[in-house]
């Protein structure tokens, strides 16, 4: 099953789309499929499937936004956009996750991209990435859209400030939103059709 995955990670692409309310079942199965090292990388500590599975069925609460990296209909890597309400009106959290066949392939930095322009256009003003210590990628990547880092109780916290809204920015956004449904049909058809 692995050398199947492997072998479609060579042959296939994928493209980065918002995933639907109707959708929280793929982030549930992206999340699952993690081992346990990534998804203790991703949620500071160990979970469960059930963890996993409550979790996932917040992903379209209001004002949530969830980017998949999707390959054949399946997620294979997410990025999520969650304001907080500890947080501040202008400030959201983000996380990520990518499957271990897919990593150091710029998913991840994609995915962030996408998230910011996101924030930006939502009018959100601070982005806030936690991360342990030692995932120097996720770090990297937070640094390449300039963050600044800080350690505090032992996690890395990213605060990322994104630049604000522009006419471009929001073009971007409204292009893409009509693909996303187009794209969720299509992968619907794959997924049944699979």
């Amino acid at each position: 099953m692995l050398e199947e995955a492997q072998v479609s990670v060579e042959t296939q692409f994928g493209f980065i789309r918002r995933l639907l309310a109707s959708e929280n079942y793929l982030l549930r199965d992206h999340l699952c499929r993690l081992d346990s090292e990534a998804r203790h990388r991703r949620f500071g500590h160990d979970v469960s499937d059930e963890f996993i599975a409550q979790y996932a069925s917040h992903a379209s609460d209001f004002g949530n936004v969830t980017f998949g990296y999707l390959v054949e209909g399946e997620v294979r890597g997410i990025a999520e956009l969650r304001p907080g309400a500890l947080m501040g009106r202008d400030s959201a959290e983000v996380a990520f996750s990518v499957e271990r066949a897919f990593v150091n392939r710029g998913i991840a930095t994609q995915l962030m991209g996408r998230i910011i322009r996101t924030a930006r256009n939502r009018g959100f003003s601070h982005l806030t990435l936690v991360c342990l210590p030692d995932n120097a990628k996720m770090q990297a990547i937070a640094r390449h859209y300039g963050a600044a880092l800080k350690i505090e109780d032992g996690s890395i916290f990213a605060d990322i400030v994104p630049d604000r809204a522009d006419y471009q920015s929001m073009v971007a956004e409204m292009i893409d939103e009509p693909m996303t449904y187009l794209h969720a049909a299509l992968d619907l058809q794959t997924r049944i059709g699979a």
